[in-house]
């Protein structure tokens, strides 16, 4: 009787597992024990079906042959409860070392099923297995249900219990076909329930669409290229701060030896001009706290800023000496769309650049387009430098000192170009923005902007946490030895991320960013061992850690295995590194 519903489950399945596997979908550890235990089921019912059609032909069941068979036949419901285990365990997220355990007793398990004798019992219509080798199955089954039950019931509360309806749907039905073989022994129904769980299980694995997910990835590597780029960007304008808080320390030193008044008073200009750009690095361009709505001018007018920079360098770049090198900068992951008055903003921008152009007749002119993002909030942040005439200390600290309203007469000069640089100013804050200038005479001039917009949400990118890559992780700040090895990296496609100082790296380890390698330069600001004994602090981190040598450290390679890592890279063979480490 039983038979029939191995055909028809047998028929259902085949139907049902040709769509899951020509759909595409994420090979993630669950659809892969998935797969197996489809085919697993899908083997073991034509198995039901071969042998209870051969002997009701007339089968000689003391045959070898058929004995084997019958063993393979019975043994599927072995194979079948191992795989739903496992299942189990890697859903739970089981101690691996017992995983492993259970993985490597399991072929002698098997193999003693296929070597002790089985019998038959003969009922009216059909015989039922039994013996050593049919009660050694039964045994391991009841095994891998009762650890099923303990993982039910120990990680009920942590893992969401969708994931359990197979296992309580297996252990109900299973125990309800239990009970009425004592009474129909002839109802062999197994196959058919293992069918059953398997088709339930499908509902509750972790398979999203493969092309939504395509679209995720693409979503997630533009957002954590944003995020690095800011990361970057903070790390450099910190930098920034150094050098002037070097030379004021310098100056300061050397103004107890100055006796002339004057130079004291030419030292104590500098000492000024310098605080001034400190504060401004800081207060207006690195605190980000003050990036809020209340600081925001609201203007409901939509412009793409890439754009409006385009256009003002078509416009400029006609008016640039041979002699000038005109360099224009945007990062790559700006907002596409802001919403405030483009129009003042590209006048501004186009105001700067013709002052820039005006005193510059060789060398170089740079505009740099940057921005920092908070929720729906953009730190838009504009640098021009030139290498012209530039501007005394004098005039520039008064220019920073500069706080008057706007004249009618300089806003209505604005839409010809021909403002100079204190107009500029005044027409930044009434934007609500921040305007700095640095300058040497002889030397150049670096003027700096920032206006705070608000963005276009429409156009945001969000991204789920389906990973369809292996990730590895690049800690160094050589940018240009940086840029090839992501090239190198991403050519055996993992996706590659990136970090120019050992902290960053142990924080995105801390908010449990998962990574498959982790290359780190022995030439961060802080040594590779150390940050490698921090992150091993962490009890969940599993990712492989490649130290990257220079050639000259070279001939302590094997220490630095040693001392825990998994292996390591020489900078100088790049090409034949990568490919011997991720072969």
């Amino acid at each position: 009787m039983g038979v029939y519903f191995s055909i028809s489950a047998l028929l259902f399945l085949i139907v049902f597992a040709s769509i899951f596997f020509l759909k595409g979908k994420i090979q993630n550890k669950e659809t892969k024990i998935y797969g197996k235990l489809l085919l697993v089921t899908i083997i073991g019912l034509i198995l039901e079906i071969v042998t209870c059609i051969w002997y009701q032909n007339g089968a000689d069941i003391s045959s070898f042959l058929y004995q084997f068979v019958s063993k393979v036949t019975a043994s599927y419901y072995l194979v079948w409860s191992y795989l739903l285990c496992s299942y189990s365990m890697g859903i739970c997220d089981f101690d691996s070392k017992k995983q492993k355990i259970i993985a490597r007793i399991f072929p002698f398990i098997y193999v003693l099923v296929l070597i002790l004798p089985i019998e038959y019992t003969k009922l009216s219509s059909t015989i039922v297995p039994g013996g050593m080798s049919v009660n050694l199955i039964y045994l391991v089954c009841i095994i891998f249900t009762c650890i099923d039950f303990y993982l039910c019931i120990r990680y009920r509360k942590e893992i969401n219990k969708s994931k359990f309806t197979p296992l309580y749907a297996f252990i109900l039905i299973g125990s309800i076909n239990f009970i009425l073989t004592f009474w129909y022994q002839e109802l062999f129904l197994l196959g058919f329930i293992f069918a059953l769980v398997t088709f339930i299980m499908y509902f509750t694995i972790e398979n999203p669409d493969v092309k939504m997910i395509t679209e995720l990835n693409k979503n997630r590597l533009l957002v954590n290229q944003t995020n690095e780029e800011k990361s970057n960007f903070l790390f450099l304008a910190s930098n920034q701060i150094k050098e002037p808080i070097k030379k004021i320390q310098e100056l300061s030193h050397n103004s107890y030896s100055i006796k002339n008044i004057n130079d004291l008073q030419e030292v104590v200009k500098e000492i000024n001009n310098l605080s001034h750009s400190l504060s401004y690095q800081v207060e207006n361009v690195m605190d980000i706290s003050t990036l809020t709505n209340s600081n925001i001018k609201k203007i409901e007018n939509k412009y793409n800023l890439n754009n409006l920079i385009e256009k003002v360098r078509l416009q400029k770049e006609k008016n640039i000496s041979s002699k000038v090198d005109f360099r224009v900068n945007i990062g790559k992951n700006m907002p596409k769309y802001l919403y405030g008055d483009s129009k003042l903003l590209e006048q501004i921008i186009s105001s700067v650049l013709n002052n820039a152009i005006k005193y510059t007749d060789e060398g170089f002119i740079e505009l740099n387009v940057n921005t920092i993002t908070k929720y729906d909030m953009c730190r838009l942040m504009i640098e021009v430098a030139d290498s012209g005439c530039g501007m005394s200390i004098d005039k520039v600290n008064d220019l920073l000192m500069l706080d008057e309203p706007l004249q009618e007469k300089e806003q209505s000069r604005l839409e010809t170009g021909d403002v100079d640089i204190n107009t500029i100013k005044k027409i930044v804050s009434k934007m609500g923005g921040y305007f700095t200038i640095k300058s040497e005479e002889n030397r150049g001039s670096e003027v700096k902007i920032v206006i705070d917009q608000k963005m276009d949400m429409e156009g945001n990118i969000e991204f789920d946490k389906y990973l369809a890559k292996e990730k590895a992780l690049i800690a160094s700040n050589d940018m240009s030895f940086l840029n090839s090895l992501i090239k190198l990296i991403r050519e055996h496609g993992l996706e590659v991320e990136t970090s120019i100082y050992a902290n960053d790296v142990l924080d995105r380890i801390r908010i449990q960013e998962e990574f498959s390698y982790i290359f780190l330069d022995d030439n961060l600001d802080k040594r590779a061992l150390e940050v490698l004994k921090e992150l091993k602090k962490n009890p969940k981190f599993k990712a492989k850690v490649i130290v990257m040598l220079n050639k000259d450290t070279e001939v302590i390679k094997e220490h630095f295995i040693s001392d825990g890592f998994s292996d390591y890279l020489i900078k100088d063979n790049l090409l034949e590194e990568v490919n011997r480490i991720l072969k």
